[in-house]
């Protein structure tokens, strides 16, 4: 996968607003992201989220 590929997200919003969002809980959506990053998907911190695979989230 090139570089370019990959697609920074800059959010300020904890994962309990993510999860508020997305119609889920916190925990369920702490442990999707944990598995993304396992997968090598995607990266996050408190900041910003890059997807690495954009392909995979389709």
């Amino acid at each position: 996968m090139k570089i370019e590929d990959e697609r920074e997200i800059r959010l300020n919003l904890r994962h309990q607003d993510i999860a508020n969002i997305a119609v889920t809980t916190r925990q369920t959506l702490t442990s999707i992201f944990n598995e993304l990053v396992r997968n090598g998907i995607i990266n996050y911190n408190r900041r910003k989220i890059l997807v690495r695979k954009p392909e995979e989230l389709l």
